[in-house]
């Protein structure tokens, strides 16, 4: 069997005892690679051509590497039948999409960034044709890795302000300086609405170092820049009998989330919580 290997910055042709041509090299085109993060797949995807060099085409593959060639590959099987993440029966397209966990492939993506790295087999009888190739990931959305919320709160019952710390810790692979904000949702179980008019109460990062109401009110955060963001709640006790200063009581779920300077989206991460 002869291998012809083809790199994205040359082409070599090993173990071929005759010239061969760059058009005869090229059986393969429009590589593509697309990690969907928000439902972590993976998605391969290859032009071949049905013959080459009088053979026809009878398997495509792909050896994936993920971020290192270091890494023994996983061996994929591409298809051109419309199933398993090929669009199209049968227009010489051959496409895979997959779940980027340990029970599909050996080497997974985690929270990476910058390259993967992978070949496209191209096998025609007696022939393989090889594309090494590799992908930049693009930008990584950010994720919520802890809530630390409590599940009960209680008003407290004469005309004072009781004060919760809310914290979510978050993280994104391109550094938290890509972080632009982290906030939540209140959804009022029991009115089937939204409160604060649906706005995000939001999380800050600034060790308390920034006054965001006067004359002294500050997020409550403990320490700057360590991905945890914070705010301090604040909920009205019962003795108050201006509308402005009431919290309703209920069932109510929060709603995380964070957002990167992309503008990409974390999962929503829900809390269930009791205001009595």
């Amino acid at each position: 069997m002869r291998f012809h290997f083809l790199f994205i910055f040359g082409i070599f042709f090993l173990a071929c005892p005759d010239p061969t041509t760059d058009s005869e090299l090229s059986p393969i085109s429009n590589q593509q690679f697309t990690y969907h993060q928000d439902v972590n797949q993976l998605y391969y995807g290859v032009e071949v051509e049905d013959r080459y060099e009088t053979q026809a085409l009878s398997q495509v593959k792909v050896n994936w590497y993920a971020t290192t060639r270091n890494n023994p590959p996983d061996t994929l099987m591409l298809y051109d039948d419309g199933t398993n993440g090929d669009i199209i029966m049968g227009d010489g397209f051959y496409g895979l999409k997959i779940t980027n966990d340990s029970t599909t492939i050996q080497n997974r993506l985690g929270d990476d960034s910058g390259y993967v790295f992978l070949d496209y087999l191209a096998i025609y009888g007696t022939e393989t044709v090889i594309v090494l190739d590799s992908f930049r990931i693009g930008n990584i959305i950010p994720r919520i890795v802890s809530i630390s919320a409590p599940d009960t709160i209680v008003r407290p019952s004469d005309a004072t302000v009781s004060l919760h710390l809310i914290s979510a810790e978050v993280f994104d692979a391109d550094g938290l300086q890509t972080i632009k904000m982290v906030g939540f949702t209140s959804y009022h179980v029991d009115g089937d609405s939204m409160m604060n008019n649906g706005n995000y109460l939001y999380l800050h990062d600034d060790g308390s170092n920034v006054v965001l109401y006067e004359p002294d009110f500050t997020s409550g955060d403990l320490v700057q820049g360590d991905g945890i963001y914070s705010f301090r709640i604040p909920v009205y006790g019962t003795g108050f009998s201006d509308p402005d200063f009431q919290t309703k009581p209920g069932s109510f779920l929060w709603r995380f989330l964070t957002q990167d300077q992309s503008n990409e989206y974390s999962k929503v991460i829900e809390h269930a919580i009791l205001i009595q």
